[in-house]
């Protein structure tokens, strides 16, 4: 049950990435190297977005929703308040990370579907192909990325 979930919830997470792609203009033109190593990431982001989603199920016990899991967290008798909220503060926060994890390999997709991956968002600048080797998400080259960072910790 939970495998045949997680292969439903992949195909509308990437039908949803997908929406509007193919009215997004080209902005950039790619050549044929730039395309193959489009296709190596489109892979990956999918595994990715796959492992994500499987990873959101485990966490939460399998098919359920994030109100049954908060339901499972009340302090049952015996139970400290403090321990309970907690626990589930932290459930929460892991479940979060994964799911902006997750909304992030979808721009990538939606990027990608839509012929600017490679390019920052921010400038419009190449991505180094070694970034995106490392990071096939990352909607930054890394000036704007370093710049982006800079700004968060003034």
């Amino acid at each position: 049950m939970v495998r045949y979930r997680t292969a439903q919830l992949l195909t509308v997470v990437k039908a949803l990435c997908l929406v509007g792609a193919h009215d997004a203009p080209m902005t950039h033109t790619m050549s044929a190297m730039q395309h193959h190593h489009a296709m190596v990431h489109l892979e990956r982001l999918e595994n990715m977005l796959s492992d994500l989603l499987r990873l959101i199920s485990e966490q939460r016990g399998g098919d359920r929703t994030r109100a049954q899991v908060a339901a499972d967290a009340l302090p049952g008798p015996g139970d400290s308040h403090a321990q309970s909220m907690t626990q589930r503060d932290m459930d929460f926060c892991m479940g979060e990370r994964e799911i902006a994890r997750m909304h992030e390999v979808g721009a990538a997709l939606k990027r990608l579907h839509q012929g600017s991956y490679g390019f920052c968002t921010l400038c419009g600048n190449e991505i180094l192909e070694a970034r995106l080797d490392a990071m096939p998400e990352t909607p930054h080259c890394m000036a704007c990325q370093t710049q982006l960072e800079a700004h968060s910790l003034a």
